[in-house]
């Protein structure tokens, strides 16, 4: 049990008698006598109850609880017990007030799925809400006039409510009461009980993080709150002079009259649980054979009889019942095979000359080296898909934006605009529409949705939604689906995992119900040109399933790969050497390196022992581990456009581990497969494949999941996938996460984490990806929206044993080294990236960044205060949504700006991380019998944390590269060339 005596964004609601208060903390609520005390719990985990507002009568207190996976409104009495639901449907339905008299609650809901909220009344003993407003504004927040006659609610685009307005419900009429300062937005408005004075929070500023927020009462009364971090809920009136409200921390018995604010004191205690487990055990030695399972877009040929697919980093040709055979022998990115209408061709991805780009191979050519770029570019061309005539082909930039070439000009006309990581493109059987999987969010307020079918008519450019089925996704957004079948008849897609046709009119709409196909997980179909077979892909093997008799055949891709790494006995001499953990910096040393562990690490002899086969003097550098990166999306998002540069980019600055969270699933074993065998170089990837969601999704390399049996099969293909990890995301209810949690560490024995503070705490989660950060709830109970984490977050942090990964988000800081932006590693990022990196580099330099770095310095004294209380805070950056590998820099140097010395920000990249992941035993320090990951630097990095960033030479699993090789195939550099030739 871990006591609390703070609540980060805590909630609360007061009998009507004052005699007791009933508080949201940390997702569980607590009754708390009025005058302070210790809390009791009356809420569990699995119910998800927030949002308390206490009946004026005493006997009901009303909630909106996520329990099942969507937002409703409950009831229950002060107690906990007798919990009754209210409200229902798919709808989310938040923020419940209970009217004067008792009788109807009025709440916030998006339950008319027109991309907006609107307030709604219910009765309280349930039946069909009523809608009050219906403005294309999202409209919420309600809460009551003290007679009974109105509501007041917010307004505007979004979260960024602008006014206060309110309601009359006999006549409609609707009055502005508040409008927000212009930088700023205003929430929780709650009236006085003469009803003439209102009270809400004023935020001040924009962005990711607010810089204040206050209490503003406004009417007969006029007042505004000492604490400049006022919480996001309405005030609970006590009398018209005297309100308790949430800030700073504290729950705050304020007199409006002497302005004074006094804190009632309170302590709770979670329950904590730290599991205990095998975990899985890594053979990092053995060069035994494994059999391929990153199978990455397998595409079937017309006739049926060949697949083409990406494995190992190369394209592979196979005849079904033969061998794979390898089109391409070169170290360069492949994506996305597509065969033309004929068979006689194949599309595919490669960044053979620098930029993904759509090549042409002629199969009656024996190999790839005379393909040619059908439209050289120097943007990204990725997911090509043919028409059904041959004369073009569709793909995407990376911005999103959906284009076409004709395939025997090169000329690129665009076909439908910038969507949110759209799904890969297809043509209906006439060539006249191209449907493609892209997120239809719900509302602007928040950003899930559906992952639904877009339609879009080449001639006209007109675009039309369709749901694969209601309030459900197509799996996920990149090789599932939809595809149209030759023949016109239908289209496939991959809804709840499993494999869906649906019948399509002329021109390409769905126009029926989906059918399932088959009972097992799957990926990535395609059409045999008589639309009498798919091919798709199942737990890593490929399958063929008859259309007419639903007969599924295995495919079997004989194809396999051996860990590489060297033989040898290398010893690296170096002035400096930092092992990995502690302040202590040893010099003039030798390490001695057999094969790919560290053998031994001793004073400097003159003389080397004899079987030593390569030495390399490494000078008046230091040598260190490499570092982990420990929250990045190596296969999905912007990653998908960066090819090869982008494991090569890692490694050129000293990352070599990369714990990768939500990813599509066969592109990272792809990957991860191709870095273990040699076949590309990048970091040892520990992968997952995509995060599992609930019902609302929002990135393509998400599991919508939407029934339990699909959950335990979500489960299954992980584990069979043979995953490093299992991410667990926002809209996934805490009672399938404790589930996941079970599996992952049962049946898999790996970790788990998600965004949330509470189930790694309480189900026995292994960590979180954020110390705060996207939350179904539109606010964190890790950190305020303002950006502060009070002391219940920073004691649950330390106290439960869990890891946190700090990502720190912080562009500001490239103004400190403005030569990041000119670094001649930069060359390894492509242009648009680097384009993002001098827009940031710009901003930090042009515009006012105080804000900035107080909240940089904010989240650091958090991770100060955790890690001094013998908490676990891991080094993150979420790339490549910040960008990669330098931001994993800033975070160190972030950390030594703020008070860290650089030796304990280095162990948050070093040896913490491989502690947390009980890696230990081989990686996170140097010393013998480890592996050897390791960096060359210029420089001392335990005296100046820049020199971290000024890398020489990369070794991963003992081989050893100077950063000018790593970068030859896209920048010519001498980096480190002196050092390791």
């Amino acid at each position: 049990m871990i006591t609390i005596s703070e609540g980060t964004n805590v909630f609360v609601t007061a009998s009507p008698d004052h005699k007791m208060m009933i508080a949201d903390l940390q997702g569980l609520l607590f009754s708390i006598p009025f005058e302070g005390g210790p809390a009791t719990q009356i809420t569990t985990a699995y119910q998800e109850a927030s949002h308390p507002d206490w009946s004026a009568k005493g006997d009901l207190v009303a909630i909106q609880s996520y329990a099942g996976g969507t937002f409703h409104i409950w009831t229950m009495h002060p107690d906990g017990s007798a919990l009754k639901q209210v409200t229902k449907g798919h709808g989310d339905d938040r923020e419940p007030r209970i009217s004067p008299d008792g009788s109807t609650i009025a709440f916030a809901s998006d339950r008319a799925f027109k991309g907006n909220y609107d307030i709604y009344t219910v009765a309280i003993s349930g039946g069909e809400p009523k809608q009050i407003t219906s403005a294309d504004a999202d409209e919420f927040g309600p809460t009551w006039s003290p007679d009974g006659h109105k509501l007041a609610f917010v307004s505007g685009i979004g979260l960024n409510a602008k006014t206060v307005e309110s309601i009359d419900l006999l006549t409609n009429k609707q009055t502005t009461l508040v409008t927000s300062i212009p930088e700023g937005r205003v929430e929780a408005p709650s009236y006085s009980p003469d009803g003439t004075s209102l009270a809400y929070v004023q935020f001040h500023g924009a962005g990711l993080f607010v810089n204040s927020a206050q209490l503003i009462v406004t009417g007969s009364i006029t007042y505004t709150g000492k604490a400049g971090d006022a919480f996001p809920f309405p005030t609970t009136w006590l009398s018209n002079s005297e309100l308790l409200y949430t800030a700073n921390g504290h729950i705050l018995r304020t007199n409006l009259t002497s302005g004074t604010e006094t804190p009632i004191p309170f302590t709770a205690a979670i329950h904590s649980v730290r599991p205990q487990y095998a975990h899985k055990a890594y053979d990092f030695t053995s060069t035994a054979a494994h059999q391929v399972k990153g199978i990455y877009a397998p595409a079937l040929s017309p006739d049926g009889t060949q697949v083409a697919f990406v494995a190992l980093n190369q394209l592979y040709l196979m005849k079904v019942g033969s061998a794979p055979i390898p089109l391409t022998h070169d170290s360069f990115y492949k994506q996305g095979p597509a065969w033309s209408p004929d068979g006689k061709k194949l599309a595919y991805v490669s960044d053979r000359d620098g930029i993904e780009n759509i090549y042409l191979h002629d199969l009656s050519l024996s190999d790839t080296l005379t393909d040619k770029a059908i439209a050289p570019s120097r943007t990204a061309q990725i997911m090509p898909a043919w028409s059904p005539d041959a004369s073009m082909i569709a793909f995407q930039d990376q911005g999103g934006a959906t284009l076409l070439v004709k395939v025997a000009t090169g000329t690129i006309t665009p076909l439908a605009p910038s969507t949110f990581f759209p799904g890969r493109p297809a043509f209906s059987a006439n060539g006249k529409t191209v449907a493609i999987a892209t997120i239809k969010p719900y509302t602007k307020r928040f950003r899930e949705g559906t992952s639904s079918i877009l339609t879009v008519d080449i001639t006209t450019g007109k675009t039309e939604f369709f749901a694969p089925a209601p309030f459900e996704s197509i799996t996920t957004r990149t090789e599932d689906g939809p595809i149209y079948s030759p023949n016109g008849k239908e289209m496939a897609f991959v809804m709840d995992d499993l494999l869906y046709t649906m019948a399509v009119d002329g021109a390409g709409h769905p126009n029926a119900a989906a059918v399932k196909l088959n009972d097992e997980v799957s990926d990535a179909p395609t059409y045999s040109s008589d639309s009498s077979k798919i091919l798709y892909l199942h737990d890593g093997q490929l399958k063929l399933i008859n259309r007419a008799t639903r007969l599924i055949t295995p495919v079997a891709a004989d194809l396999t790969f051996t860990n590489t790494k060297p033989s040898q006995r290398l010893l690296i001499h170096t002035e400096r050497f930092w092992k990995g953990s502690g302040s202590e910096e040893l010099h003039d040393v030798d390490i001695l390196i057999t094969d790919n562990r560290i053998t031994s690490i001793t004073p400097h002899a003159a003389t080397p022992p004899a079987t030593v086969t390569q030495t390399i003097e490494a000078g008046n550098n230091t040598v260190m581990p490499g570092l982990w990166e420990n929250h990045a999306h190596t296969d999905s998002d912007n990653s998908i456009y960066y090819g090869d540069r982008f494991g090569r980019l890692w490694l050129a600055y000293g990352i070599t581990e990369i714990r990768a969270i939500a990813d599509n699933a066969y592109r990272a074993l792809s990957h991860r497969e191709a870095y273990n065998s040699g076949a590309a170089i990048g970091p040892r990837l520990f992968t997952t494949g995509e995060a599992i969601d609930g019902e609302r999704i929002y990135y393509p390399m998400m599991i919508p999941t939407t029934s339990e049996a699909q959950l335990h099969r979500e489960f299954e293909r992980l584990k069979a996938l043979d995953f490093d990890f299992v991410k667990l995301y926002v809209r996934l209810p805490y009672s399938w996460a404790e589930q996941g949690i079970q599996f992952a560490h049962s049946q898999m024995g790996v970790e788990t984490a998600s965004h949330y503070l509470l189930p790694a705490v309480s189900l026995g989660e292994d960590g979180m990806s954020h110390l705060s950060a996207t939350a179904r709830t539109g606010w964190a109970y890790s950190r305020s929206l303002s950006g502060v984490s009070y002391s219940d977050a920073r004691t649950l942090l330390a106290q439960s044993g869990m890891w946190t990964i700090s990502t720190t988000f912080s562009q500001a800081q490239y103004a400190d080294d403005p030569d990041l932006a000119t670094d001649p590693r930069r060359a390894l990022s492509p242009p648009w990236e680097n384009v993002r990196l001098n827009l940031a580099l710009k901003t930090a330099q042009t515009t006012d960044t105080a804000s900035a770095f107080a909240h940089l310095k904010e989240e650091e004294s958090t991770i100060s205060a955790v890690l001094n209380d013998g908490g676990t805070i891991l080094a993150g950056t979420d790339s490549p949504l910040d960008l990669p590998a330098t931001s994993l820099h800033l975070n160190l140097r972030a950390q030594v700006k703020y008070g860290r010395a650089p030796w304990q920000a280095l162990e948050t990249a070093t040896s913490l991380p491989a502690k947390a992941y009980g890696l230990d035993k081989d990686l996170g320090t140097l010393e013998p019998g480890h592996l050897a990951d390791l960096i060359i630097v210029s420089g001392d990095p335990l005296k100046n944390i820049e020199d971290a960033a000024r890398v020489q030479c990369v070794m991963k699993n003992g081989l050893l590269l100077s950063v000018g090789s790593i970068m030859a195939p896209f920048a010519s550099s001498t980096i480190g060339s002196s050092i390791c030739p």
